[in-house]
Formats: C-alpha cells, structure tokens, sequence
C-alpha cells in the first residue's frame, strides 16, 4: 500500500503496522515499550554494558567533546539495564560455596 492511496483511518492504520516492528507493547505498563537485543552470553551482554559506562566516562572526561550533545544518562540507564543482577546473586552463592569447600580441607 502506498502513502498517497491511504484514505481512511484503517488504511492507516494496516500501513502503520507493517512498518512499526521494532517497538513491542509491555501489556502490564502503559505507555512502555521493549527492543529485543541479542547477545551470545552473559560475558558479551557484560561486555556491552562495561564499554558504555566507559564511553560514558571518555565522554564526561574529555576537554575536547561537547558534552552537551550527548546525554549520558540515557546511556548509563542502558547500561544499568544489561548487568545482569539478578544472575550476580548465583555467583555469589556459588563463590560462597567454593569457599566454604576450601576452609573444609
């Protein structure tokens, strides 16, 4: 369906569908929305959010970039979104047990 054919809300609104994919509701928030990102791992997903903060941190840093064109926050909060915290709570526990095994022998 082109543009300059759509003559009624529906027809807008099937040609709208088609191109909006990338966004996806969150059926329990209004107004929020998710992007799928894919990673191979937690190391990689890590990766990612260990080479934002430092961008992040180059950025608030330098003398020679205007701080003003980037906004950092929206950046951090990415980051903050893909560490893992939830799964950190098995390494402790794991780390806590290997441990444990150690002051055993």
């Amino acid at each position: 369906m082109e543009t300059d054919k759509i003559k009624t809300l529906e027809e807008f609104k099937d040609f709208a569908s088609y191109h909006f994919k990338l966004l996806k509701p969150v059926q329990d928030k209004d107004g929020e929305s998710v992007r799928e990102i894919r990673f191979y791992g937690y190391a990689d997903m890590t990766c990612l959010a260990v080479n934002l903060i430092r961008m992040c941190l180059n950025v608030v840093y330098s003398d020679e970039l205007d701080n003003r064109d980037i906004y950092i926050g929206s950046v951090l909060e990415l980051a903050l979104q893909l560490i893992p915290s939830a799964e950190i709570e098995v390494l402790d526990e794991i780390f806590r047990m290997l441990n444990e095994k150690k002051e055993d022998k």
